[in-house]
């Protein structure tokens, strides 16, 4: 196989992990809207990376991290209901990113691939910042795990132990905006969220434990992604879509499966 063939199925693996992982939380803490108002302000966050020349990653990683910290704030004070602040967030940021890209971009930029993926153009640097995310991620869950599951499952429980619910809102916030930041390239803007969500959905139809879930939705998320890749070399089409089709897939497929919850 080509190297850029190598480097997608690596690249694959790394991402897999982050969001199989990553996205468990997302399910059990209904972050679905939230998940999806970050990976929309990504297209922000390629704009300030190619018009700064700081590159695409950091970009996506300091406008993911900022969005992320005014929403929990906005959230924090009880003006506007959650829906309307990641509401406006999200179509505020899309639609600037859009604008700002009009601007700053050439004949020779490639939107489709910013909006759905595209895997095949991943670089070595890609797969470092890749596995340092991946990294981080699992070194913050495994550390945070029991305050960051007991946030999830007895909020009023957590308080009262002395957790600072606050402070590892904004901590989960900033690992949603690191995931965001390195799926760009696998699936794309518009259809990160679907990598953060239906792995971990798939998985809870047989898991037993919050440890089993995460795992389960890992291996999902590598089988999907992976069989998703292959389809878009095959067909020659989007993958983005072509990995989410296959998730999708999945989907129904396990809903034939009696739950053990």
């Amino acid at each position: 196989m080509d190297d850029f063939i190598y480097r997608a199925l690596i690249a694959s693996l790394g991402v897999s992990v982050i969001a199989g992982s990553l996205g468990c939380f997302v399910i059990w803490k209904r972050l679905s809207y939230f998940s999806d108002s970050i990976s929309h302000s990504a297209l922000l966050g390629v704009a300030l990376g190619l018009a700064t020349g700081i590159g695409v990653n950091f970009g996506l990683l300091i406008v993911g991290a900022l969005f992320a910290t005014l929403i929990v704030i906005l959230q924090q004070r009880n003006f506007w209901s959650n829906d309307a602040v990641l509401g406006i967030f999200s179509h505020v940021s899309l639609s600037l990113g859009i604008v700002v890209l009009g601007f700053i971009g050439d004949q020779n930029t490639d939107y489709f691939s910013y909006l759905f993926g595209d895997i095949l153009s991943i670089s070595i640097q890609d797969i470092y910042w890749i596995f340092v995310v991946m990294v981080v991620v699992i070194v913050i869950l495994v550390f945070n795990w029991k305050k960051l599951l007991l946030l999830t499952l007895n909020e009023e429980l957590a308080k009262a132990e002395g957790i600072n619910k606050l402070a590892y809102e904004l901590l989960f916030m900033f690992l949603i905006a690191l995931a965001v930041s390195v799926s760009v390239q696998i699936v794309g803007v518009l259809l990160i969220t679907s990598l953060l969500i239906i792995p971990p959905a798939i998985a809870r139809v047989f898991s037993n434990s919050p440890i089993n879930m995460i795992f389960s939705s890992i291996g999902v998320s590598i089988v999907s992604v992976m069989l998703g890749l292959y389809s878009s070399m095959s067909l020659d089409v989007a993958t983005g879509p072509a990995i989410v089709i296959t998730l999708g897939f999945f989907f129904f497929i396990v809903q034939l499966i009696p739950s053990q919850n």
